[in-house]
């Protein structure tokens, strides 16, 4: 089994708990979006963050270019809205952690395609919207080099279930 697909299996239950979470949400209807964009702000800029100090991008290329903050910030101001305080940025600690903390960043890059095509006629979506530059192949093949052994899988499953926790206090702090 490739260090995606562990990952994906050791991740699957709190990952489906939040895209039911969100599911919740009507995309089409400017308040839910505005809701979903408001969650997305609270926690994805402080991974960012945390993924930039631990050096996240010497290793994946593209990645701080695809950084999506600043997107969410824009579809924000675009909806009368600004950005919400952040989350508090997970602690990174070694390779393991961060490429479990990446995993879920840029994996949720890849569910914003298919909701992309449930955001409302006129609603920004930058957020959203297909990235100049897309990291993801870059950081499995990242992972798969540097996840070789148990123990990084284990410290990376760990990260990565931090990381979808930290979404889904985010969702829990606006009632989602």
């Amino acid at each position: 089994m490739t260090t995606r697909f562990a990952l994906k299996a050791a991740t699957d239950d709190v990952h489906r708990e939040l895209d039911d979470r969100l599911s919740r949400l009507n995309l089409s209807e400017p308040a839910d979006y505005r809701r979903f964009l408001r969650i997305q702000a609270r926690a994805v800029p402080a991974v960012e963050a945390a993924l930039a100090r631990a050096g996240l991008d010497a290793l994946v290329e593209g990645w701080r270019e695809g950084r999506r903050g600043p997107a969410i910030e824009s579809d924000l101001a675009a909806l009368g809205d600004e950005m919400p305080p952040p989350a508090e940025p997970p602690a990174i600690d070694g390779i393991g952690e961060m490429l479990g903390t990446a995993y879920v960043l840029e994996g949720s890059r890849l569910g914003g395609r298919v909701l992309r095509r449930q955001v409302g006629e006129g609603l920004p979506a930058s957020f959203l919207s297909e990235p100049a530059s897309n990291p993801w192949p870059a950081l499995i093949a990242v992972m798969d080099r540097d996840l070789y052994s148990d123990a990084l899988i284990g410290e990376a499953t760990g990260a990565a279930r931090r990381t979808f926790a930290l979404f889904l206090d985010a969702a829990s702090e606006d009632g989602i």
